[in-house]
């Protein structure tokens, strides 16, 4: 059909025209449209086409199919076979299928040429078919494929030579996409560096380098990468057998079309044998030149004709020229003319010989002088060849002063021996005289005979001969100085105190070589000693007599004072007396009480002397501790109408191990002598850290002061300081008693005092840290908790140590709380999306997502932000609790947690009930009975966070303030009144805990 031009079928149309019918013309147009796009598909199609009919002759094709076969155009209507005569069989074969109806393809197939080239071919063969469904013929579609296939095996024949490249040479190659992240396998990378595929791939070709490289190695990589420029760098990269070998490594981009980077090709070349040998050379030029520039010597090595060729700077400065100005040049040139030939004169002389020669000689440069001894000595090649000399000159100036000192040195000794009142003596290494000894001789009135060897010994007293032998047998055996003070028979039969003091002389091995020492006698001053020592056993035999009789005197007086005491307190509540005899009573109570203080301290200070009392340490809560001191002082300061300060330091320990009562007693003694001796100003008590593991206790006051005589005798028994009105207060005990307390604590207290200004007394003690001052404990004053009523509050706890989420599970757990755990933030986040908790126990300090991070995200979330969170941490600093609780926490925990805290905090943010074992608790008051009127609920939730706090101050004043609400809550008022007065702070806990 395509023989017949589009032009033709027009004019054939035009002249039938008026012959046919509008439907017959509108389908003939059709007709001749579908031919014209047919003709242009097959014209503008990119690969060859022919369509045969089933006689297998051409009904269309494309102009490409003419062009590749090399056909002339008027082949429409000839038979394929007529084109192409010398087609194969097997070719028929296929066209014979495909008319039948198959349909055959080849991606690949090679077409020789006439000229003996080959040609590859993709081609296609399928039938097609007629409007009623038969078929027509066939379709036969072909590409020349010989550029693609051309370049398909040169890129393989590349690729080939690229891996046997990569197997030839000894280098790593490798290559890698543009982000690095490694997605192909490596076999010359893996088998060097030991690592499996899966180690390998992504970025873990970083794990094998040297943790001191790898930081350099990546931000040399990232530079490559921003800059796209060639990759280089040098690290050290771990073989397989765990060697870190130097390697040097070079990669460089190639890129895309668009100018993006496809991949990166690079090399690892094992340099580590160059690295060492760079190393060693380094470290050799070093070392010679360290050798050269150390040494205080001077060195120079010259050629045979004199020229200089190396030397150091001491030479060179003592010339006074740069080492470069001297180099390759003889000595008439740097230096005077006839000392250079007379050094020169030598130099030869050590050349025509060959023999090494040292001398002294004195030598100068103008400015320095001295002398040097030089030695010089042939500079030979490895086969014995000289080169010429190399000389070392040593300054020995000092060591001739030295010697000619230790001559004049020597003298002295002789001269001081002969001067000296003491017994100067030398021996052997073992100990033996083997030289005449004669001050020895003149003392003890031996022979030269006698003192031989080991004479000396027959002169020790008896008495003192073992403990003699003794020590010196540890002064030999561990070569150290022999001291001892030993009796030795003088020459008229008197044993005489010496002190013996031998010090060992050593050789170069450390060996003793020989012993010299000096005897002293010490007789008058051992005989004033043990007449010292007779009189202080007998002072402290009277002491402890002293001290056992207070102690006796002080226990029979207290048993008549009890009655005395109680007495007058039953008088004092007696209704039956009028204010002058209650007045008479008191002063009763008072004389008695004033005795009892006066006998108390008695008793501490006879305790002390006779050393009976010691400390009994025991862990407690360091704020309460220091608020009861303070709260007690500051009302009897606030009485006497002074100003009383209190400071903390912001990082004391919560809880300390010491002896609570003993602290306790020495703080108040000193708080109470200021506020005694202060009759206007300020008390100022503070407690602070004075070096590490120290805690400083200051007491400062502005007050009468003290007198500078009076400062030290303060610290006597039954001394004062003051006048005579504040001296009849107390017993003249308290600040003994205290000094003596504190230095059994292992300090002593401190004093600082002008007239008429103040006093300042302070210690500094070391109070180690409680790690536990709560016993744990599922219990409170009603009992044990059992349970919670009609709640399964859900708890989560998070913490990286299962120690520390054990506790809390085990101890919330039994009585019906729900809990789960989180080893870390970010689980936590994701158990708290689980399990919406209605509390979150967490630590601050943990891997991956910390408890600083975890409350952020709580707080900015909108469904959970109104979680409770209460932070639990090791730290007992208040720093650490202030942090949290700025972070977003409701709360803070010490760890350890005890568990009475951890009860009360569940119970007070949780709004729980206690469901307590059917047991009455013997630790609770009996209350029941007690006709209290309670004022309302809000006042109970006030004291309870007063005493919580520690105010007791603040306690009392809430008390007063319910008396005047109304007359039925003073007895309850009074009642808190007494409890707040004596620091009971458990027994108000108890109080409140019952009526809330």
């Amino acid at each position: 059909m395509s023989d017949i031009s589009p032009s033709e079928n027009c004019q054939d149309t035009a002249q039938q025209k008026g012959n046919i019918n509008p439907n017959r013309k509108q389908a003939e147009i059709n007709s001749y449209q579908s031919e014209v796009y047919l003709q242009q598909s097959i014209e503008y199609a990119p690969v060859a086409i022919a369509i045969l009919d089933q006689e297998m002759r051409y009904f269309a094709l494309s102009h490409k199919w003419l062009e590749e076969y090399n056909l002339p155009k008027d082949i429409i209507g000839h038979s394929h076979y007529e084109i192409f005569p010398d087609i194969p069989q097997e070719w028929k074969q296929i066209h014979q299928r495909c008319l039948a109806g198959a349909i055959e393809q080849c991606d690949e197939d090679p077409y020789p040429r006439a000229d003996g080239s080959v040609e590859w071919v993709r081609w296609s063969i399928r039938p097609w078919y007629v409007a009623s469904g038969e078929i027509g013929g066939i379709m036969m579609f072909s590409e020349n494929i010989t550029q693609r296939k051309q370049a398909e095996i040169a890129m393989r024949h590349n690729e080939e030579r690229y891996r046997s490249l990569v197997t030839a040479i000894s280098q790593v190659v490798w290559v890698v996409p543009s982000d690095g992240n490694v997605v192909n396998d490596n076999l010359s990378w893996r088998d060097f560096t030991g690592q499996t595929l899966e180690e390998f791939l992504g970025w873990g070709w970083l794990e094998v380098i040297h943790s001191d490289d790898r930081l350099a190695a990546g931000e040399a990589w990232e530079t490559a990468i921003k800059t796209r420029s060639a990759y280089e760098v040098e690290y050290r990269l771990r073989r397989h057998d765990g060697e870190y070998r130097h390697m040097q490594m070079r990669s460089i981009p190639l890129f895309e079309l668009d100018g993006s980077i496809r991949e990166w090709v690079g090399i690892c070349n094992d340099i580590h044998d160059r690295k060492q040998a760079e190393v060693a050379l380094r470290e050799n030029n070093a070392l010679l030149r360290s050798i050269l520039e150390s040494t205080p010597d001077f060195i120079v090595v010259k050629d045979c004709q004199g020229r200089h060729v190396a030397l150091n700077s001491n030479l060179a400065n003592f010339m006074g020229k740069p080492i470069e100005e001297i180099i390759g040049k003889d000595d008439t040139e740097i230096l005077p003319l006839d000392v250079a030939r007379e050094i020169m004169a030598k130099d030869r002389q050590v050349l025509a010989t060959g023999m090494t020669q040292t001398y002294e000689e004195d030598v100068s440069n103008g400015e320095i002088g001295g002398t040097f001894l030089t030695t010089k000595a042939p500079w030979q090649d490895v086969h014995g060849n000289i080169l010429g000399i190399i000389a070392i000159t040593r300054n020995i100036s000092d060591r001739k002063e030295t010697e000619r000192a230790l001559q004049q040195s020597e003298e002295r000794f002789r001269s001081l021996i002969e001067a000296t009142s003491q017994i100067v003596w030398s021996t052997d290494a073992e100990g033996a005289f083997v030289t005449d000894q004669p001050q020895w001789r003149a003392f003890t009135g031996q022979t030269v005979e006698e003192i031989w060897g080991w004479g000396w010994l027959n002169m020790i007293h008896p008495g003192d001969q073992a403990q003699t032998n003794e020590a010196w047998s540890a002064a030999l055996t561990n070569r150290t100085a022999y001291e001892a003070e030993t009796r030795i028979r003088r020459y008229d039969g008197e044993y005489r105190y010496l002190n013996v003091r031998g010090v060992p002389i050593l050789n170069a091995d450390n060996s003793i070589r020989e012993w010299v020492g000096a005897n002293t006698d010490i007789t008058e001053r051992k005989l004033f000693e043990l007449a010292l020592a007779q009189a202080k056993e007998a002072a402290e035999a009277a002491s402890h007599a002293k001290s056992e009789f207070l102690a006796n005197m002080s226990h029979e007086l207290r048993t008549p004072l009890n009655g005395i005491l109680g007495y007058a307190q039953i008088l004092q509540r007696s209704k039956h007396l009028n204010e002058d005899e209650r007045s008479r009573i008191d002063v009763i109570y008072q004389c008695g009480s004033h005795l009892l203080t006066l006998i108390n301290d008695i008793l501490d200070l006879s305790k002390i002397e006779a050393q009976k009392v010691e400390l009994m340490t025991s862990d407690f809560h360091f704020p309460a501790f220091l608020q009861g001191v303070a709260e007690m002082c500051r009302i009897r300061a606030e009485l006497k109408g002074i100003q009383f300060c209190h400071q903390l330091a912001l990082e004391l320990p919560v809880a300390i191990r010491a002896d609570e009562k003993r602290l306790r007693q020495v703080l108040i003694n000193l708080l109470s002598n200021a506020i005694k001796f202060t009759d206007a100003g300020t008390v100022t008590f503070t407690i602070s850290y004075a070096s590490e593991g120290k805690i400083r206790f200051e007491v400062r006051d502005s007050g009468v002061g003290i007198a500078p005589e009076k400062l030290q005798a303060i610290f006597q028994p039954f001394e004062q300081a003051g006048d005579r009105r504040r001296q009849i207060e107390g017993t003249g005990l308290g600040l003994a008693i205290s000094q003596r307390i504190v230095e059994l604590m292992g300090s002593t207290i401190q004093v600082q005092s002008d007239l008429g200004v103040g006093s300042i007394f302070w210690f500094e003690v070391h109070l180690p840290e409680a790690d536990e001052w709560v016993k744990t404990s599922q219990a409170d004053d009603y009992g044990q908790i059992i349970g919670i009523k009609d709640r399964k509050p859900k708890i989560l706890v998070v913490d990286d140590k299962w120690e520390n989420r054990s506790v809390v599970n085990n101890l919330l757990s039994p009585i019906g709380f729900d809990v789960t755990e989180a080893t870390d933030g970010e689980e936590g986040w994701q158990k708290i999306l689980e399990f919406q908790p209605d509390l979150v126990i967490t630590d601050l300090l943990m891997p991956e997502l910390d408890g600083f991070e975890l409350i952020k995200r709580i707080r900015e979330s909108e469904t959970y932000k109104n979680i409770i969170i209460i932070v639990s941490s090791a730290s007992v600093f208040e720093s650490d609790q202030h942090r949290s609780i700025e972070a977003g926490g409701n709360d803070f925990m010490a760890k350890p947690i005890q568990a009475s805290v951890l009860f009360q905090k569940m119970r007070h943010y949780l709004n729980l009930d206690w469901i307590y074992e059917q047991k009455k608790p013997e630790n609770q008051l009996n209350l029941k009975n007690a006709e209290f009127v309670l004022p309302p609920q809000s006042e109970i939730e006030i004291l309870y966070e007063l005493v919580m706090k520690g105010n007791f101050k603040g306690i009392i004043k809430q008390a007063t303030l319910i008396t005047q609400m109304d007359h039925k809550y003073i007895p309850f008022a009074q009642h808190l009144h007494q409890l707040a007065k004596g620091f009971q702070d458990q027994e108000i806990l108890a109080l409140l805990q019952f009526h809330k």
